[in-house]
């Protein structure tokens, strides 16, 4: 397995601990897995593909992640609950996203799907290519925890640039530490999410033409900052926790707020194809269900 995509991982899950949590976890000895046990009780599943192929597995003992999550989300929490399994995705999502941008300065493009968690004291990790996959152990103040790793390199190998007595494929290499990402610019305020969610939308002009496109216009604004949040999400893996936790709670309120705006927009491109004379005398077109109903011919009665 090439070293380029392992030592990512590694170095990945050290700075996100560190950076988000304020953890610093003790990276151990690796080991080759040819089973699919996990080595802990709670896994993030992460699929890859690009210029590998395969995926990655980030297995929790409970102690350690009721740990982690309680710091991270500053909470004391006492056993797996819902909240606890959503940080290991956004670890997995967060650990994930920061080997690949490290893969980036090596011309590496690795992209990664949804996390998937699993539970349980007797559980299986599962990878999408058959053979043994690398796990490096970490251990914390509260528990162990394993990076567990199974890649197939899909570009042509170079040759390895190691002395004759170490092997690029059977240890992790002793480069040097890639430089890591850093939170990008353009984080949407809490302001602007106010402002979006909360402000009345102004429609000063009676004119329906130029309100269909004042309507057009604020939702094309409200798309553009969903759009960027989302991007944000995906790109930016050691954003802060609590703007991270502010995105997720903004971006379901976006939604229904596009909602509405496209249906605003539906009723005034009605109102804008309908003639002058159907808005100042509408009329209503009769339904079936509003047609009179026939009354019932009496029958004739029968004469003795």
């Amino acid at each position: 397995m090439d070293v380029r995509f392992i030592n990512p991982f590694l170095y990945g899950t050290e700075e996100v601990l560190s950076k988000m949590v304020s953890i610093s976890p003790v990276a151990g000895k690796p080991f080759v897995k040819t089973d699919d046990t996990a080595h802990g009780d709670v896994s993030g599943i992460i699929g890859m593909t690009g210029d590998a192929v395969g995926s990655l597995a980030i297995t929790f003992s409970e102690e350690s992640i009721i740990y982690i999550a309680g710091k991270m989300l500053s909470e004391n929490y006492k056993d797996l609950n819902r909240e606890v399994l959503d940080t290991v995705g956004e670890l997995t999502n967060m650990i994930s996203g920061a080997a690949r941008k490290m893969m980036e300065k090596d011309n590496l493009k690795v992209i990664a799907a949804i996390p998937t968690i699993v539970f349980g004291k007797s559980h299986t990790v599962r990878h999408i290519v058959k053979g043994p996959s690398i796990v490096i152990p970490f251990s914390t103040e509260k528990g162990s925890f394993v990076l567990d790793i199974c890649l197939q390199s899909q570009i042509k190998q170079k040759e390895a640039q190691l002395p004759a007595n170490k092997s690029a494929n059977t240890k992790i290499a002793e480069s040097g530490k890639p430089s890591l990402p850093k939170t990008g610019p353009g984080i949407i305020t809490q302001e602007k999410i106010e402002i979006d969610l909360n402000k009345p939308i102004a429609l000063e002009s009676k004119d329906i033409g130029e309100r269909l496109n004042r309507l057009k216009q604020i939702l094309s604004e409200v798309l553009s900052t969903r759009e960027t949040m989302e991007k944000q999400l995906r790109d930016q893996p050691f954003m802060e926790t609590a703007q991270r936790m502010r995105y997720k709670k903004a971006l379901p309120a976006y939604e229904v707020k596009i909602k509405r705006l496209k249906l605003d927009i539906s009723a005034a491109e009605t109102l804008f194809r309908m003639s002058k004379e159907d808005l100042e005398n509408p009329k209503i077109k009769p339904h079936f269900q509003h047609y009179p109903t026939k009354q019932a011919t009496p029958k004739p009665e029968n004469k003795k």
